[in-house]
């Protein structure tokens, strides 16, 4: 027996089809911070899908990618770790959530602090990507404004760099490069996010069949896909082929051909 799991959030769908055994596996005791060179990129790819998921489901064409850089005087002001960014780049959350609330909205923001070069796996300058919600900004002189007051000031310790996010159905690429520059500790959160996320839709079925899963005729194949019976990787990733409106057309398929009918005569 498998449980195939469905995934819908936002446009992308993904299925995961699992053994079912009839007894657990037992556990060994847990020693945090000693996980395996392949648990640790086990956890990887996952926080890749959760952070992908999460964003799929809750930011829109609009919103703001915004990286948050430190001056010499603002990286001492830090003390210079990784730590004191990831405390400064929440204080900033704060302070942007702080001037929404005021305005009246709503904002949802996610966080993830970086040390490392995600292409070279170099250590770098400490530095700060959050991803907020794109009201109450503005654009002026090529410059980032909220309100009246440059983001940069906000910031208070260097510079801000920014960018909307793009007409994307799936921010999977976005959130592999943020999780790919997140430190490789055991343990360590990769990103954090508000507490006023919608969640994917969850569902499960079981089915008898081991076989492998397939993308559905028409849809959009995209990136985490893969199959792997050996290491019991039975996972797709995929965007749906849009329905027909002709379909829907009074909500009966006899008027939606009847449309073509006339069509075709020359009638419409």
């Amino acid at each position: 027996m498998y449980m195939v799991t469905k995934i819908v959030s936002g446009n992308v769908v993904e299925r995961r089809k699992t053994r079912i055994t009839r007894r657990p596996a037992k556990r060994g005791g847990r020693v945090r911070g000693n996980s395996s060179e392949r648990k640790l990129v086990g956890n990887r790819e996952y926080a890749k899908l959760a952070l992908a998921r999460t964003i799929n489901c809750n930011m829109t064409p609009g919103d703001l990618w915004l990286t948050a850089k430190f001056d010499a005087e603002g990286l001492e002001t830090v003390g210079g770790s990784f730590e004191g960014a990831r405390k400064a780049g929440r204080k900033f959350i704060d302070r942007l959530v702080y001037r929404m609330k005021k305005l009246g909205l709503v904002c949802k923001w996610f966080l993830a602090a970086s040390e490392i070069d995600g292409e070279t796996g170099e250590l770098v300058r400490p530095h700060v990507h959050i991803i907020i919600t794109g009201e109450g900004f503005e654009i002026r002189d090529k410059r980032l404004y909220f309100g009246a007051e440059l983001v940069d000031d906000i910031w208070g310790l260097g510079t801000v760099d920014w960018q909307p996010l793009r007409h994307q159905q799936d921010y999977y690429p976005l959130a592999a490069y943020l999780v790919n520059q997140a430190r490789g500790v055991a343990d360590e959160k990769k990103w954090t996010c508000s507490r006023n996320m919608k969640k994917p839709k969850v569902t499960r079925e079981i089915v008898t069949s081991g076989g492998q899963l397939r993308v559905p005729a028409g849809a959009v194949e995209l990136p985490g896909t893969r199959y792997d019976p050996e290491k019991g990787q039975n996972f797709v990733r995929y965007i749906p082929k849009a329905k027909d409106p002709r379909r829907k057309v009074g909500g009966h398929k006899e008027m939606a051909l009847a449309l073509d009918d006339r069509r075709d005569s020359g009638g419409l």
